[in-house]
């Protein structure tokens, strides 16, 4: 996976002035659309988190991975259904993307406190510093990041 580049206007900033941001990749996961790929994605980024010390994350990013893996996992068009986590470093957030087939978009609804599901998706807006769905040339890859590292960003005019 190759770093991509983005030019990102910062709210409050000139608008001539903007950040470059590096999309380093710390870690990939390929997962089946069944329910044993939570777990498995929870300890996938509880393991990355700890190298890469930004500890003060964790809960909050094993909490996102779940509530993503989950939906696309009971959203998927087939049981099994490929899926891939992909972990990134983007400038000074921790980029959290699930990667499936369907080109359906994650949508928010309203939430009724009896039932036992449908909170995911509020979850992730509530926790996430963003959050948000691309559509992919296989599908789409819905996305959350947390502000992890302490800004790093050099800007230029």
């Amino acid at each position: 996976m190759s770093a991509e580049y983005h030019a990102i206007e910062r709210m409050g900033e000139p608008a001539a002035l903007t950040a470059v941001l590096t999309k380093e990749p710390l870690g990939e996961l390929s997962l089946p659309a069944a329910h044993e790929s939570v777990p498995r994605a929870r300890a996938f980024v509880r393991n990355l988190i700890g190298a890469r010390g930004i500890a003060d994350v964790r809960d909050d990013a094993e909490i996102l991975v779940s509530e993503l893996v989950t939906n696309a996992i009971r959203h998927a068009s087939t049981s099994g259904a490929p899926l891939r986590l992909v972990i990134l470093r983007a400038g000074e957030r921790l980029r959290i993307e699930v990667h499936d087939p369907s080109p359906a978009a994650p949508s928010a609804r309203r939430i009724d406190l009896l039932e036992e599901t449908g909170r995911g998706w509020f979850l992730v807006a509530a926790i996430a510093d963003r959050h948000g769905t691309d559509l992919t040339y296989s599908g789409k890859a819905v996305w959350c990041e947390l502000t992890a590292w302490p800004p790093t960003v050099a800007w230029t005019a």
